[in-house]
C-alpha cells in the first residue's frame, strides 16, 4: 500500500513493504565478487613471473615451487639463493645502483629490519596475516614471518653427556670447555641476541669472555651441525634446532639442549619497494603463508609460523610452546655489531 505524504511531495512505502522489496531484489542479484583479489590474480597471470631472493635451500625451494606450480601453473618463480650476509650485500649494492631486481626477499628478520630501515622494502598486509603467530607480523606491514628457528646448544653424544652440557650462558664460560666449542661465524646472532638480552655493554662484555674460550668459527649452521656429527668438536653453540634435529633423525650421534632463554630467529618475507612484478609478488607471499604453503615448508624441515600447523618434531613443538624464547629483532647498529663479532670470533 502506498501512502501519499504532501509534506514531502511524493508517495512513500511503509517500512515493512520496503524491506520486503529490498530482500527480494537482493536475492535476485548475482553474488558479489572481490574485484581486488580477482584483479590481482589476473594481473599476476599477465606478469607470469616473480623474482625471489632467498636464503632457502635448493631442496626446500624445489618442494615449495612444485606446490606453487600445481596451484598456479602460470607462475614462474626465479629463485636467487644466497647466504644471509651475501644477500644483504647484493641487495644494498643493487639499491645503490638503482637496479634492484627482486620482487620478494626472504631472509632472517635481523637483515630484513635493516633493509626496512634503509628504505628498501615496500608494504603489504597479506590476508593470511590473521592466521599467523603475533611475532610473525610487522605492525608496519614491511615483512611477515613464514618460519621460526630456535638457537639451542648442539652436542655430540659420543663426546659429551647431556649432564655436562651447560643450560645457561654463564655455563659456556667454564674453563673445562675451552677449545671444545664451535660457533657460527656467518652472522652476529649471538652478539645481537646477547646485547638485546643484557644491554649492549654487558652483551659485548659477555661475548669478549666467551671468545676467550678459543671458539672454533664455522661458516653456516648446516656446516656446523655436520662437523658436530663428524666429531670435530663436542659442542655447537647457538645452532639452529632444525639442523641438529635433522642430523639426529638421520642417525647421527647428536642431540640438543635448551638454553635459558633460547634466542630465536624468524625467516620472513618482504615485498620490495619497487617490485617489477607486484601482483605476482603478492600472490607468492600469500601462498607461502597459506595453510598449504606452510605445510609444504613444514615438510622441508622448517618450523611454520601459521597457527595450527605443527612441525615434524613433537620435541620442537614443545620447545616453541614453552615460551622460553628471546626473539632476535633489533637491527640497530647491525654493521657495527657484525664488525665487533668478526673481530671477536675470528681471533684465535
Amino acid at each position: 500500500m502506498r501512502i501519499s505524504n504532501p509534506a514531502i511531495g511524493f508517495e512513500v512505502f511503509p517500512m515493512k513493504s520496503l524491506l520486503s522489496s529490498l530482500l527480494i531484489i537482493a536475492l535476485l542479484l548475482p553474488p558479489t565478487v572481490s574485484t581486488g583479489q580477482t584483479a590481482d590474480l589476473e594481473q599476476a597471470r599477465k606478469e607470469a613471473e616473480v623474482v625471489l631472493y632467498s636464503t632457502i635451500t635448493v631442496g626446500a625451494f624445489n618442494e615449495l615451487n612444485k606446490a606453487i606450480k600445481e596451484k598456479y601453473p602460470f607462475l614462474n618463480v626465479q629463485h636467487i639463493r644466497l647466504g644471509p650476509a651475501q644477500q644483504l650485500a647484493k641487495i644494498m649494492q643493487e639499491q645503490r645502483s638503482g637496479h634492484f631486481l627482486a620482487d620478494v626477499v626472504y631472509n632472517n628478520l635481523l637483515h630484513l629490519i635493516y633493509l626496512k630501515e634503509n628504505g628498501v622494502l615496500g608494504k603489504y598486509q597479506s590476508p593470511e596475516n590473521r592466521f599467523m603467530m603475533k611475532e610473525a607480523v610487522d605492525p608496519d606491514g614491511a615483512w611477515v614471518g613464514g618460519d621460526i628457528d630456535v638457537l639451542v646448544t648442539g652436542f655430540n653424544t659420543k663426546m659429551i653427556s647431556r649432564n655436562e652440557v651447560p643450560t645457561t650462558y654463564e655455563g659456556f664460560l667454564d674453563s673445562k670447555l675451552k677449545g671444545q666449542m664451535a660457533i657460527n661465524s656467518n652472522n652476529p646472532y649471538a652478539l645481537v641476541g646477547m646485547a638485546s638480552l643484557r644491554g649492549e655493554e654487558q652483551g659485548i662484555a659477555y661475548m669478549r669472555r666467551l671468545a676467550q674460550q678459543n671458539l672454533r668459527p664455522v661458516q653456516g649452521f648446516s656446516h656446523m651441525a655436520n662437523l658436530l656429527a663428524a666429531g670435530e668438536y663436542p659442542i655447537a653453540l647457538m645452532n639452529q634446532v632444525t639442523k641438529i634435529e635433522e642430523m639426529k633423525e638421520k642417525g647421527a650421534p647428536v642431540d640438543w639442549a635448551s638454553n635459558s632463554p633460547n634466542f630465536s630467529t624468524v625467516g620472513a618475507y618482504a615485498l620490495s619497494r619497487t617490485p617489477p612484478h607486484p601482483a605476482a609478488a603478492r600472490l607468492l607471499i600469500d601462498f607461502v603463508l597459506s595453510d598449504q604453503g606452510q605445510k609444504v615448508l613444514g615438510r622441508t624441515g622448517k618450523l611454520p609460523m601459521r597457527r595450527g600447523v605443527p612441525s615434524q618434531s613433537k620435541s620442537i613443538d614443545r620447545l616453541l610452546e614453552s615460551g622460553n624464547l628471546h626473539p632476535i629483532k633489533d637491527a640497530k647498529g647491525l654493521e657495527r655489531y657484525a664488525k665487533i663479532y668478526r673481530e671477536l670470533i675470528e681471533r684465535r
